[in-house]
């Protein structure tokens, strides 16, 4: 009888592992999905904001109309705007939209970076004839 809770408490043991183990797996399993998921968000909100930029920049004449709807400013041929995680325009954001325009001839090009935190997240660039 002795013998028997020797192999009783061993099996406990052997279960108690394997429990622990699947336990481990599962939550780097959850760990990792959830940073994916957060790169997946801002990754989203960088294309949502360069595609509210690029539209700003083909509906405005003036870089400097460009920068005040944006909510940023005007230095040369280039527009700095910061956001916040909201996507509003704010001093302290994380998101910061840096806007080079380049013109050549009777063509304007914009290229639109987005960064966060310094670290360039996406880049898009568009076109338009250059108005006078």
């Amino acid at each position: 009888m002795m013998k028997r809770r020797n192999n009783l408490g061993i099996e406990i043991i052997v279960i108690l592992a394997a429990f622990i183990c699947c336990i481990l797996v599962l939550s780097k399993a959850f760990v990792s999905a959830r940073v994916r998921s957060s790169q997946a968000s801002v990754l989203s909100d960088a294309v949502t904001l360069a595609s509210d930029c690029a539209d700003v920049f083909l509906a405005c004449d003036e870089k400097e109309d460009i920068a005040k709807i944006l909510g940023g400013e005007a230095k040369g041929d280039q527009i700095i705007a910061y956001f916040d995680d909201d996507l509003d325009p704010s001093a302290q954001g994380p998101f910061k939209v840096v806007i080079d325009i380049v013109k050549q001839g009777d063509f304007e090009t914009a290229v639109i970076e987005i960064l966060r935190n310094e670290e360039e997240i996406y880049s898009i660039e568009t076109g338009r004839k250059a108005r006078s």
